[in-house]
């Protein structure tokens, strides 16, 4: 009689719902508000090995008349031998293009419109404690495209102003040993993935593209962390503008609008200072250098963008250290404030 009782706790306590209303300021969203519904399980309830798997659904509407409808999922399999990760996504999402390469001007800023449907999935497999493997599959397609007569995109031959339909294939490998994903305060997280668009897959323009993501934690004090990141991307190819390297936005170089500056190629590195004043509030300061082009040889120290800023930290969930961030970005002639969850990097 224990026995069954225990087992249906068990099963009872393996999942969980919870649906928030949400809302969050970034510079390409604006105001945006909406619903989030988090849905946390596990496959098997009695397997107390495996980290419980996450289902994460949200609806948000923008101040800039943006749809986003969007659902995360993070599967883990038995003894977590297999990770199943991805995302699916909607959006009607007017956008910011400002041409390519590394010297566009802000004046040349054109909003157009359109939607966006993408799914990508990541199936992973455990080869030691930290390290994953696996394969990728990318499908994005962008449609009803608008734009003005005089815009950029019609009056230059850029590869992906009509609209884009990609299928890829790729691989990733990844090395985590941070103790909290959300907010890490020591360990590091390695991380280098390709992907490949063919046409035989299904894409109108073959590519290929190269990542490479390190992030660095070190804690000098319980109360001082220190964080740092590098970012390495490589397309080759005849890309559209939709899939070349972006910096700016709320996760690297923030101050600057997310696809700000755009091309084949970006480096850029990135650090933060987190400071903890009491159990719920925090400090950080940030600062970023990064550069795009379409060689690595067009490189130039001197051309590289900075980024500056600092920002305030509320703790929402004190077991799983998810904050709530208030940052205030600064870079050449710009600077932006940006409302989200969870740590930049």
């Amino acid at each position: 009689m224990t026995d069954t009782t225990g087992q249906k706790k068990k099963k009872a306590n393996a999942s969980s719902f919870v649906a928030l209303p949400v809302a969050f300021y970034t510079p390409e969203t604006k105001l945006a508000f909406g619903a989030i519904a988090i849905n946390m399980f596990r496959l098997d309830p009695t397997d107390t090995i495996t980290r419980t798997s996450n289902i994460r659904t949200a609806a948000i509407y923008t101040t800039r008349n943006q749809f986003i409808f969007s659902t995360d999922f993070n599967v883990f399999l038995k003894e977590e031998k297999y990770q199943l990760r991805g995302n699916l996504a909607f959006l009607k999402f007017p956008d910011n293009f400002y041409g390519i390469g590394n010297d566009t001007q802000l004046q040349d800023e054109e909003v157009f419109g359109n939607n966006i449907l993408n799914f990508t999935g990541r199936l992973m497999r455990k080869v030691r404690p930290g390290l994953f493997v696996g394969g990728i599959y990318n499908f994005y397609n962008m449609f009803n495209m608008e734009t003005g007569a005089d815009f950029i995109l019609n009056t230059e031959n850029i590869p992906g102003s009509n609209g884009v339909r990609l299928s890829g294939v790729g691989f990733q490998i990844s090395y985590d040993k941070r103790e909290n994903v959300l907010n890490a305060s020591q360990g590091c997280y390695l991380e280098f993935s390709t992907r490949f668009f063919e046409n035989f897959l299904g894409s109108n323009y073959r590519f290929q593209q190269y990542e490479l993501d390190l992030r660095k934690y070190h804690r000098l004090h319980p109360k001082h962390v220190i964080a740092a990141q590098f970012k390495g991307e490589i397309r080759e190819g005849d890309v559209p503008f939709q899939q070349l390297s972006l910096l700016g936005g709320d996760k690297m170089l923030r101050g600057y609008y997310r696809g700000r500056y755009r091309e084949k190629k970006l480096l850029a590195i990135q650090a933060e200072y987190r400071y903890t004043v009491c159990e719920r509030f925090g400090l950080v300061a940030f600062g970023g250098l990064g550069e795009v082009g379409d060689k690595f040889t067009d490189f130039q120290i001197d051309e590289f963008k900075y980024s500056y800023g600092g920002g305030l930290r509320f703790t929402l969930n004190r077991k799983e250290r998810l904050n709530i961030r208030f940052d205030y970005g600064i870079g050449n002639g710009v600077s932006n404030f940006y409302i989200n969850l969870a740590e930049a990097f």
